[in-house]
């Protein structure tokens, strides 16, 4: 009740509707629960465990350490040369594009009993205390709803940042900018249920990667707690924690 209180000390009435809400995330069932737990992986992986003490595996070379200049965007590739590039790739890809999409994303059910704006008010909420400020949020179904389909699901995009960490990435890869702010969906599917969906992006995955222009200690401490901290608020959204 004191933390309830903390942060909604304007009436009481507001800090009724946020215990409710929590009463109301516990009602998640197990199966999710177990669904979301999975979507976040805290340890080293074990692909970079297998690697780290190989010997006479077939090396792919590598290309030569860079200068790192602050802000410098690097020249653009040619769409015939990214094609090529996805093309080899996919030749190993047993996805279909919806599962590669699916691939890319990370989500969670909201438990049952929470409303869309309980949901929404525990992210923002969450966001605050880990310092990862709201800067913007973007509701495209209400021209949907206007221009396609009059019953199309609520979905809501909400924009928060970690100013510090955002200059620090924009200064190693500038092009990493169109994937900022981070951004979490609150999405209501067809048949009624509230899922939250982030982009899954993890410095974690490439750790394995022979290339030597790799990221400082703490810009990768950062990306790392930036991906924690998302994780964190879509929990605390999916379960009703005010």
């Amino acid at each position: 009740m004191t933390r309830i209180s903390r942060i909604f000390a304007t009436g009481a009435l507001v800090g009724m509707m946020a215990l409710t809400g929590a009463a109301r995330g516990q009602e998640m069932d197990k199966a999710t629960a177990r669904m979301n737990a999975k979507s976040f992986f805290s340890g080293v992986p074990a692909i970079a465990k297998r690697f780290a003490h190989q010997k006479g595996w077939l090396q792919i070379p590598a290309p030569p350490k860079e200068k790192f200049e602050k802000n410098a965007f690097m020249p653009p590739l040619s769409a015939e040369a990214k094609m090529r590039a996805m093309q080899s790739l996919m030749y190993y890809n047993p996805f279909s594009l919806k599962q590669m999409i699916n691939f890319m994303a990370a989500k969670k059910k909201a438990a049952r009993g929470l409303s869309f704006d309980d949901v929404v008010e525990s992210l923002k909420t969450k966001g605050n205390e880990l310092n990862m400020k709201f800067v913007g949020v973007s509701t495209p179904y209400k021209i949907i709803r206007q221009i396609y389909d009059k019953d199309y699901p609520r979905v809501e995009i909400f924009s928060f940042c970690d100013l510090a960490t955002l200059a620090r990435i924009v200064e190693y890869a500038p092009e990493f900018i169109v994937f900022l702010p981070c951004k979490i969906a609150v999405m209501e599917d067809r048949k009624g249920n509230i899922w939250l969906v982030t982009l899954d992006w993890d410095v974690r995955w490439m750790d394995t990667s022979p290339n030597p222009n790799r990221i400082d200690a703490d810009l990768r401490k950062r990306a790392i707690s930036i991906r924690t901290r998302l994780e964190q608020m879509m929990e605390a959204a999916a379960t009703g924690d005010f």
